[in-house]
């Protein structure tokens, strides 16, 4: 097993099958521990998470795929590298309406100090976004905070970054709504999230590239 989650999985899809609650929950409850080492593996747990209420079949087999990659990947793990670059950057992506059933996106982003890898999630976005440039400026808002907290705790520690922290992006539309201060008709209802990363970027607190 090579990943822990197919292309496509088909977890969103009915089944007729319904399979025990309490087991299913057991094995999701017990994977999210293995997500504090295993960043490969947090998007798999955090989508079979989702439907804890009521699982049918299609998730228990993707749970069991999680499972026998862990199994083929036991000696997987995070690189703690103590000769490394004091750099601070993150990725952050979205797709956009991956959730066929309530079309809402997810939000992922993960965070490196150096070449150590210090923060990642996986979580969906609490609204539905309009269009992918607004869900991919909500995935580097959350990737700014991360940064941006993160950058307080090493200062809190006497640990200060004299290269402001870089935040990489794939969607340029999202990061020229980080630059351009001029609200119109296709961002107002981003409005809220905007200020953030405006001021972030023009005081140079985070740098914005694409990727």
């Amino acid at each position: 097993m090579h990943t822990p989650l197919a292309q496509k999985h088909g977890q969103q899809e009915a089944a007729d099958k319904v399979v025990d609650p309490s087991a299913y929950r057991s094995i999701v409850g017990s994977l999210h521990y293995l997500t504090l080492t295993r960043p490969d593996t947090t998007h798999a747990v955090n989508l079979a998470s989702q439907f804890m209420q009521n699982p049918n079949s299609m998730h228990l087999q993707a749970v069991k795929r999680i499972i026998r990659y862990v199994k083929r990947t036991i000696d997987h793990g995070l690189r703690i590298i103590s000769q490394s670059s004091f750099r601070l950057y993150g990725f952050s992506y979205a797709d956009w309406a991956g959730c066929t059933i309530t079309k809402r996106s997810t939000t992922r982003y993960c965070i490196h100090l150096g070449a150590n890898c210090v923060s990642w999630s996986s979580r969906k976005q609490n609204t539905v976004a309009r269009s992918s440039a607004e869900a991919e400026y909500r995935a580097l808002a959350a990737t700014a905070i991360e940064l941006t907290w993160i950058s307080y705790i090493l200062q809190d520690i006497g640990m200060y970054i004299k290269i402001a922290p870089n935040l990489f992006c794939d969607n340029v539309s999202a990061l020229y709504m980080t630059t351009n201060p001029v609200m119109h008709g296709r961002t107002k209802h981003v409005e809220t999230r905007l200020p953030l990363c405006q001021r972030e970027g023009s005081s140079r607190t985070i740098d914005y590239s694409v990727c």
